[in-house]
């Protein structure tokens, strides 16, 4: 307290100095403060802009004198026409033959069609959707969800008749089983009685191959028959036994059904066994153990046991149909109940498979229907802008590749050499020679970077130092193969002609010349040095955006054409009028 009193006490004797002082002490804490605040980056940038952009090659051109042209076509084919002769003379621009072309001719027809589809695409989206087109979707989608709701009220309809079907189906199959339990007692114990017979007919055979006369009988001749005879009687025995077993274990119609079936195999087999037995004692011959009398004795009781076995089969045979008789009213009511049943099952699929369909339908109808209502994004609108321009360019590029199969005539003159007929494939070297009315083309060497993009017969023009006012108009005429040595520097000769009479143009003037090697209507561009590469390096390319507040924003972009004074053609990511970052002073 008593510092801060004397300090005080001073400041009132010496108000000027002590108020100098308090403005230095703030000047300076002003100072410190500045010097501590980090400092803020300074941006270089640029808007971006809407308009035309052109890509040039630019090199000294010089005047050189080459009356005689030997003329080629850009690319290699078949001759189709052939316009002059020699001796003809010929104007600058004119046609002197021409190649087959018909692919490129349909290529030019092709994009010129999509261009125009493109440009309709554009001009619907910047009209906006019709009143009418939302009204038509929105008819669409009500008869959409109309189908839908018809479905479902199908599928309900069809599952409702299918459980009446299907308890009508069980109802018939209970009745039948009650009907038929009757039949089907009956028909086991038909199956019991006539196997019975059966089996007692078989012991019959037992009997006649197991007497000693008999035996005797067969053992000089064919002692082997008997045996075959009894195994037969054995199968035939097995089979009637398994019979029963089905007949005992028949629960249904179904079951009876094939147990009378089984039977009445069973007995055919056993009678089949008895006349052969019957054949075999008929053929015997009288022997001293058998004559006539025992050999018609036994063959009376075999024919005896043959029609019991007959009247089983017969026996069977009646029940089976007897049993079936009275199943059929049932079996075409139970088939067509068991039809009716399928038949819904396939309405039933149908209708569950109309509404997954309808659903669909309704979820796309509905999602168009909100896409028509919201209108057209801008970046759609880019979008449609980019393929306007990709259709363009791609026309453009169709119409070149379609002019390189016209020769044409590069400065006036007359043709001295024509090389080609109709026909033939182009040759190696010239195809027409021509002497120009002119001496004079100029001649430019492009370094390795741009001549891929210099073409024949694109377009150019050079300013002559002698002639600072005048443009003179130049078209490529010849593109050297081979690199020539100009200062240590590879470079490719072009040699350009003058498109008009090149007037008091004189031998080894120089001037600056361009070809102009590609063009872009109506696109946005940047500078070329706002356009970078991702640090990430994971391909394509970013541009930074400097936003309304102050914000810098990574956005990826699609880049085109590079023209002219370093600017860059932007296909997608950038918007008229955005501003972008060319460089960031720190």
């Amino acid at each position: 307290m008593l510092l801060f009193s004397t300090i005080l006490a001073r400041c009132k004797r010496h108000k000027k100095k002590a108020t100098a002082g308090v403005v230095l002490l703030v000047l300076a804490g002003f100072g410190f403060a500045r010097a501590m605040r980090p400092e803020q980056p300074e941006y270089v940038t640029a808007q971006a802009k809407r308009g035309d952009l052109r890509q040039t090659v630019e090199a000294v051109g010089t005047v050189i004198s080459e009356r005689d042209l030997e003329l080629r076509f850009a690319v290699s084919g078949i001759i189709r026409q052939v316009f002059v002769r020699e001796g003809d003379r010929v104007s600058a621009g004119q046609r002197l033959a021409q190649l087959k072309a018909q692919g490129l001719e349909a290529g030019i027809a092709s994009q010129s069609a999509a261009l125009q589809s493109a440009q309709a695409e554009l001009r619907a989206l910047e009209e906006g959707t019709r009143p009418e087109d939302i009204a038509i979707a929105e008819a669409d989608l009500q008869n959409k969800r109309a189908a839908l709701l018809s479905a479902r009220q199908a599928l309900l309809s069809a599952e409702e008749n299918i459980r009446q079907s299907e308890t009508q189906l069980e109802v018939l199959r209970q009745e039948a089983g009650v009907v038929l339990s009757g039949h089907v007692a009956t028909s086991v114990s038909a199956i019991n009685e006539q196997l019975t017979s059966a089996e007692n007919a078989l012991a019959t055979v037992s009997d006649v191959i197991s007497r000693t006369d008999v035996g005797d009988a067969f053992a000089r001749n064919d002692p082997d028959i008997l045996r075959m005879i009894d195994i037969r009687r054995q199968y035939a025995s097995d089979a009637i036994a398994s019979a029963r077993r089905a007949a005992a274990a028949a629960g249904d119609y179904q079951d009876t059904a094939g147990a009378l079936i089984s039977a009445g195999t069973a007995a055919e087999s056993a009678g089949a066994v008895i006349d052969s037995l019957f054949a075999l004692i008929s053929s015997l011959h009288e022997t001293q153990y058998i004559d006539s009398t025992v050999r018609e004795g036994i063959k009376t009781s075999i024919a005896s046991n043959r029609s019991k076995i007959q009247d089983a089969a017969a026996a069977l045979s009646s029940e089976l149909a007897s049993l079936q008789n009275a199943f059929a009213g049932f079996e075409s009511k139970i088939s067509a109940q068991s039809t009716a049943v399928i038949s819904q099952q396939g309405v039933r699929d149908k209708a569950e498979t109309d509404i997954m369909t309808y659903e669909a339908a309704v979820r796309s109808g509905d999602a168009q229907l909100r896409l028509k209502k919201a209108g057209a994004r801008q970046t759609d609108i880019d979008a449609a802008r980019a393929r306007v321009r990709q259709s363009s360019a791609n026309l453009a590029r169709s119409r070149a590749d379609y002019a390189d199969t016209i020769l044409t005539a590069p400065v006036s003159g007359a043709i001295t050499h024509v090389n080609v007929r109709i026909g033939e494939s182009t040759p190696s070297g010239a195809a027409i020679t021509l002497l120009g009315e002119s001496p004079y083309r100029v001649e430019m060497f492009v370094s390795e970077i741009d001549i891929p993009k210099v073409q024949l017969a694109q377009s150019g023009s050079i300013e002559l130092d002698a002639f600072r006012d005048a443009v003179f108009q130049l078209r490529a005429g010849d593109i050297a193969s081979a690199a020539t040595d100009k200062e240590g520097v590879s470079k490719y000769r072009v040699r350009l002609d003058f498109v008009h009479p090149a007037g008091d143009v004189k031998i080894g003037m120089t001037g600056d010349a361009e070809i102009i090697t590609g063009t872009r209507a109506d696109v946005i561009s940047i500078p070329s040095r706002a356009v970078l590469e991702p640090a990430s390096g994971s391909g394509g390319r970013i541009v930074r955006i400097l936003t309304d507040d102050g914000e810098v924003e990574d956005r990826a972009v699609i880049t085109g054409m590079e023209g002219e004074g370093g600017e860059i053609e932007i296909v997608s990511g950038v918007r008229q009028g955005e501003t972008v970052i060319v460089l960031i002073k720190q």
